[in-house]
């Protein structure tokens, strides 16, 4: 949206639910995007709002190709998001501004 502001964006995918996304950041929410399809192509988006958030929790996993998974809880829905822990461990610093 033109108010919000970009404080994260991923360079890698980040796995949730089974698929591959790339993450933006906002104040406001988190974005997971994918353009899937092979002819016809179509925008897969996902999105959860900073402001109801209850927990987020950082782990990793692994030990030469670490990974770093991010809980995400909210009143309604919790997201799981995995990827390479360098970038995971950002992504999450910058969350936890929103706490």
């Amino acid at each position: 949206m033109p108010s919000e502001q970009v404080k994260f964006q991923s360079n890698s995918h980040v796995h949730y639910g089974g698929k591959t996304y790339q993450v933006v950041l906002t104040d406001r929410r988190i974005v997971l995007y994918a353009r899937r399809g092979a002819l016809m192509k179509s925008d897969d988006v996902v999105t959860q709002n900073l402001e109801g958030l209850q927990a987020v929790k950082y782990r990793e996993e692994g030990l030469i190709d670490k990974k770093g998974i991010i809980k995400v809880q909210s009143l309604k829905t919790e997201m799981d998001l995995s990827g390479p822990a360098k970038e995971m461990k950002a992504m999450y610093q910058q969350m936890m501004q929103f706490m």
